[in-house]
């Protein structure tokens, strides 16, 4: 009987400590997962503020053409 204690518990603390070597794991994967996100916010943004630059050029240029025809 005591032998099966002893044999059981090493049994729970060993699934233990896999459950916290699993938990250590998805703690690296979710940080990775947090700073590729950001990486794709930044590269969102920086694509918003380029897509904005031309859309105002290209609105200038429009308007440009637009009055030289005109003429």
């Amino acid at each position: 009987m005591e032998i099966n204690k002893d044999e059981k518990i090493k049994e729970l603390e060993s699934l233990l400590e896999q459950e916290k070597m699993v938990k250590k794991g998805e703690v690296v994967i979710n940080e990775d997962l947090r700073i590729q996100i950001e990486k794709k916010d930044l590269h969102i943004a920086t694509l918003i503020k380029i897509n904005e630059e031309f859309s105002n050029k290209i609105s200038e240029l429009r308007f440009l053409l637009k009055k030289i025809i005109e003429k």
